[in-house]
């Protein structure tokens, strides 16, 4: 069982190679990989650094994001509270994708990924989270 923060249920739903540096899109194709393969698998939703973070870049030695961690926590946290996420509360893969697709809005989207450099560079639109988030959720019943 893994640490997992919230927001990471938006970003490996659309994830598609791309990243911080070759060792952050390792790590994070494999994690990606292993949840679409076991979409059972429990997680443990956090606002903190988790097995994604492991592998970027922007990783201090203390384990923190170098860049702005405090808008990542509270990143994670407005998404806790819009998508009812409980964390510290083990749910699977499934469970969280399932929770975003039910209560993602516009606006819940806007808020928490705009300022993103993915979504500023075109690689994360609401419209095709919320088409991937409702194939995950299809695949996983």
């Amino acid at each position: 069982m893994e640490y997992f923060r919230v927001h990471h249920i938006l970003c490996t739903s659309l994830y598609e190679g791309k990243g911080y540096s070759g060792a952050f899109c390792e790590n994070m194709s494999s994690v990606v990989e292993r949840l679409r393969a076991n979409p059972e698998e429990e997680l443990v939703p956090v606002a903190e650094p988790d097995v994604i973070c492991a592998g970027c870049p922007n990783r201090t030695e203390q384990g923190e994001c170098a860049q702005n961690q405090n808008s990542v926590v509270e990143k994670d946290r407005f998404l806790a509270e819009q998508l009812g996420i409980s964390t510290g509360r083990v749910s699977t893969y499934r469970e969280l994708c399932r929770q975003a697709a039910e209560k993602m809005t516009r606006e819940i989207f806007a808020r928490s990924c705009e300022t993103c450099d993915w979504h500023r560079q075109g690689l994360c639109r609401y419209e095709a989270l919320t088409a991937q988030l409702k194939r995950i959720t299809a695949f996983c019943d």
